[in-house]
């Protein structure tokens, strides 16, 4: 498709251009001087009569080539101010699209996966969010809609959000969060691993960015400009009555959604700040120390970047951070678009998300069309033809992504994916650039000829009358309908954005009260205090304890016999999210503390803390059921540094 267009551009480029207005007045004073007959086969017959009324010139397009094409192609005199107009704004809206930090080049590629693939990339975008809404509906299933149980499920729902952002993996981020605090559930009072959990979500929520106040600007500027450029009382006379021009840059107005929607989902400062922020928390968790900021002599710890790496199967820290935009960070595409059900009835499938998607694209290019279309002279021309053959294009190009995204390794799809969007995005940009300038200003494509047929096309030499009453009436209702329609699609988008907000996009006053209800007046103590423990050989603990987490719910009886579900999961159910028995994770890199190995009174401690059911399978010699996450002991992890499992 793509390449008999090609053909049929290099016919237009080798054809004449035409200046109709000139040409008009020409063939008028030959009239009047009778030096011209008007019945002369240059002029379009139409069944009754020849089209020679000096105040409606019709010629045929032989007629048109041999009387007014010019001996040199030329472009309109006015390009610079067509371009300006209307196609600057819009490439200024491309620059702010959110880019993740993933390198220039890789810049670039996500730039080109926008304009050649815009469905794909609004579809990874509403998966991601829904990533959120699902995290987010799974913890509050568990909590309830008090602020202060709102308050947990939102930072349990960003504890997981951000492991699914480093590992691009949602399936598994549930039981990677349960694993690391069952490793330290013998060690930590429930008060201290919940302050830990909400300190370490407020400030994955504080480390993200957030342009939607600028890319509102930028938006309305852009609608400004539009309705500028077409009331001649706001943005002044403009040098030649507006047609084809709108429709090329109508054609572009799914951008509208596409970067609203990417600035609302934003990102975080930098490709490090999340996996900095998990490592503090695991290294806190670990070390038993309340200040989250605290560093240990190394920069970072091993074990826990180990697990990073084994999950995203790189080989060291400096592969991991190449291999961030095909492992999550780009947000734009995402290869794998499995979601796990949360069992709450908002949840999107990723069929719907799609069609949701399709929607600013099928926007854009049916107003286009419809535009182009009443532009005189009306039919299918050389416009119309463009905007549905680039158009088709943009709508199969997400078909062509999911084919190129079965190849199973990660890096080679990612850059068959990039290859695929620059053949598709550069004739795109270098069609509406040309288009804006002339270069489909010829007698063929002013003919119509692909509605009416090479016998029976025409050209009208004299448009000022139509294009004058289109651009009060026709022009103005479809760019108002059109760009009106790409506000309420993303009205729509941001609706199934809503729930999973309530995790990152939070409003300032909202994270200032989030950080007071954390640290409280201030005052509370930096050290933790340590749940008792003692091992099997040491007999039963004895006594009550009482947690007041929100999350876990009170906790009475003894530790021997405390009776509750994990958090996340119905009572008895065991995680769905948890490897089958065999199955290894890479989670088995995180290091034990010493007091974690034990037997089996280890169980009763993590039955106390809400993670493991008394309906669970018995434990290992970790403490766990078989096969979920269980470490391998320390020897064999020594032996195997930076190795994916």
């Amino acid at each position: 498709m793509l390449a008999k267009f090609s053909l049929a551009l290099t016919f237009v480029v080798g054809a004449s251009a035409v200046n109709l207005q000139a040409c008009n007045k020409e063939i008028q004073d030959r009239l009047a001087n009778q030096s011209l007959a008007s019945d002369a086969s240059i002029f379009h017959f139409n069944g009754t009569q020849y089209m020679s009324d000096p105040e409606n010139l019709q010629l045929t397009i032989n007629g048109c080539r041999s009387e007014c094409a010019n001996p040199d192609f030329d472009l309109y005199d006015d390009m610079w101010p067509r371009l300006l107009t209307w196609l600057f704004p819009v490439l200024l809206m491309i620059g702010n699209l959110h880019l993740p930090r993933v390198g220039h080049f890789n810049r670039f590629l996500v730039i080109f996966h926008y304009l050649g693939d815009p469905i794909d990339s609004m579809w990874s975008l509403l998966t991601k969010a829904e990533v959120w809404n699902r995290f987010y509906h799974i913890a509050l299933r568990h909590t309830g809609l008090k602020p202060e149980e709102d308050m947990m499920a939102r930072s349990y729902a960003a504890l997981m959000s951000a492991f699914d952002e480093l590992t691009d993996n949602m399936p598994t981020a549930q039981g990677d969060l349960d694993a690391i605090m069952r490793e330290s559930a013998a060690q930590l009072s429930m008060e201290d691993s919940d302050y830990i959990l909400r300190e370490t979500a407020d400030e994955l929520a504080d480390s993200r960015t957030n342009e939607v106040l600028r890319t509102t600007i930028i938006i309305l500027n852009y609608l400004w400009t539009v309705v500028a450029s077409l009331d001649p009382q706001i943005g002044g006379e403009q040098s030649s009555k507006p047609g084809g021009r709108i429709g090329t840059a109508m054609f572009l107005s799914w951008i509208v959604s596409a970067v609203l929607l990417s600035n609302t989902l934003s990102g975080f400062t930098s490709r490090r700040t999340c996996l900095r922020v998990v490592e503090r928390y695991l290294r806190t968790m670990k070390g038993r120390k309340r200040d989250l900021h605290y560093f240990p002599n190394s920069p970072h710890l091993v074990s826990q970047s180990k697990w990073i790496m084994a999950k995203n199967q790189t080989s060291s820290l400096s592969n991991y951070f190449d291999a961030q935009p095909w492992n999550g960070s780009v947000y734009s595409y995402r290869k794998n678009k499995r979601l796990i059900p949360s069992g709450h009835k908002a949840d999107k499938s990723t069929l719907y998300l799609l069609l949701v998607a399709y929607f600013p694209i099928l926007i854009a290019v049916v107003c286009a069309f419809v535009i182009l279309y009443e532009t005189p002279n009306v039919g299918l021309g050389c416009r119309t033809l463009w905007v549905m053959t680039l158009g088709a294009a943009l709508l199969i190009s997400p078909g062509l992504t999911y084919l190129l995204n079965k190849v199973r390794s990660k890096k080679l799809a990612w850059y068959l994916v990039a290859v695929k969007d620059v053949f598709i995005a550069v004739p795109i940009m270098t069609v509406v650039i040309l288009s804006s300038i002339g270069i489909f200003n010829t007698c063929w494509c002013w003919s119509a000829v692909y509605s009416l047929g090479i016998n029976d096309a025409f050209v009208i030499l004299d448009v000022l009358d139509e294009r004058e009453k289109n651009g009060k009436v026709v022009y103005p209702a479809l760019v108002g309908l059109c760009l009106g329609l790409q506000v309420v699609t993303f009205v729509a988008m941001h609706h199934i954005m809503k729930p999973g907000g309530r995790v990152f996009r939070l409003a300032e006053d909202e994270k200032e009260k989030a950080y007071k209800d954390v640290h409280d007046d201030g005052t509370r103590d930096t050290e933790l205090r340590s749940a008792p423990y003692e091992s099997p050989m040491d007999g039963q603990r004895s006594g009550s304890v009482s947690y007041g987490s929100p999350l876990y719910g009170p906790r009475s009886g003894s530790v021997s016999s405390v009776s509750y579900g994990s958090p996340l999961h119905d009572p008895g159910s065991g995680s769905p999210l948890l490897p089958r028995p065999g199955a290894t994770s890479g989670m088995q890199d995180l290091e034990l503390p010493p007091a974690a190995i034990g037997g089996q009174d280890e169980r009763h401690s993590f039955q106390g803390r809400g993670f493991i059911s008394p309906a669970s399978p018995p434990v290992s010699r970790f403490g766990r059921a078989p096969g979920a996450y269980a470490p391998l002991p320390a020897e064999e992890n020594s032996q195997r540094p930076f190795q994916g499992r």
